[in-house]
């Protein structure tokens, strides 16, 4: 971050002007492989949200400036997402606020910058950052700038993991380096064109299934390396079906925040009735009566703005 001192400045901006785009978040739970370890992380980093939106309600402002990149007129958030998020949480429900956030503001820059930059600096702070999450976005940084030509030795002083782990890392970005091919990054604006075209290169090449593929697009370390050499990767029991629950939880998360609680809960109550599943939901008075405060929702919902892949 150092080498973009001498293009920055320390400002005051609206947070509503600021872009969160999630390819710059290096944190991806997703990547932790113990299920208790990775819910740990969930809780505290679920915790600390709602700590910095309580300060901003109780007239707390944010201590830390958050860093933010100029490119192409567009103010991307590198570092300072949960932040940033806190305060826009906090503006929705008070846009009459006149909240600002102090920012580190980097100008004349471009998206593979401001990439790398975000992986860096979400590595060196935040909620217990695992050492596979660090791991997984070294390896999309080197990726996404080119930096395909070090020795497994190099990779290993780079990144500092075991000779072991550097190999398999040298090994996926020789492939990443062949499919991508001429992939011109100096017009990159976002990761979507440029992960669509790493994936179809690596699939035109070797069979990897949805889990392969981290958060933002990009093969997982060891089961790209393992593709590569011809290993099978086939989950156990007990992964693959948390593997499926946490997709199921994801998807209904969506739906209770596109209907809000009460109009989910009454829709999957109509849905499950009969059906056999074990599973019994009040009726919504009685809920309601039960919620005390809670209140039922009188928005109209329109079924035909339903996104297909919402269910």
């Amino acid at each position: 971050m150092n080498q973009y001192m001498q293009d920055s400045r320390l400002t005051k901006l609206d947070p509503r002007t600021l872009t969160l785009d999630p390819a710059m978040q290096a944190r991806d739970v997703e990547l932790i492989k113990d299920k208790r370890l990775r819910s740990a992380q969930e809780i505290k980093q679920e915790a600390q949200d709602k700590a910095i939106l309580e300060d901003l309600r109780n007239g707390v402002p944010i201590k830390l400036p958050i860093t933010v990149f100029i490119v192409n007129d567009i103010y991307l958030v590198v570092d300072g997402f949960h932040r940033t998020n806190a305060c826009l949480k906090y503006l929705k429900e008070n846009p009459d606020s006149d909240l600002m956030i102090e920012a580190l503001v980097v100008k004349n820059r471009t998206y593979k910058e401001a990439f790398f930059a975000a992986q860096e600096a979400n590595q060196a702070h935040g909620v217990g950052v695992t050492p596979d999450e660090v791991m997984q976005s070294k390896f999309r940084a080197m990726i996404v700038t080119g930096d395909f030509n070090k020795s497994v030795s190099e990779i290993a002083k780079t990144i500092g993991c075991s000779q072991g782990q550097a190999a398999h890392i040298a090994r996926g970005l020789k492939v990443c380096m062949a499919v991508l091919g001429d992939f011109d990054r100096s017009e990159l604006t976002h990761l979507k064109d440029f992960t669509e075209y790493l994936q179809n290169g690596i699939n035109s090449k070797y069979a990897l299934n949805d889990s392969s593929w981290d958060s933002k697009g990009f093969p997982k370390i060891r089961r790209l390396s393992d593709a590569i050499t011809g290993k099978e990767f086939i989950p156990d029991d007990e992964n693959r079906e948390q593997e499926l629950i946490e997709a199921a939880t994801k998807d209904f998360n969506r739906l209770i925040e596109r209907y809000d609680p009460d109009i989910f809960r009454e829709g999957l109550r109509k849905l499950t009735r009969g059906m056999g599943l074990g599973i019994s939901i009040s009726k919504r008075d009685k809920w309601l009566e039960q919620a005390g405060s809670v209140q039922g929702s009188d928005t109209n919902y329109d079924v035909n703005t339903l996104d297909e892949d919402d269910f």
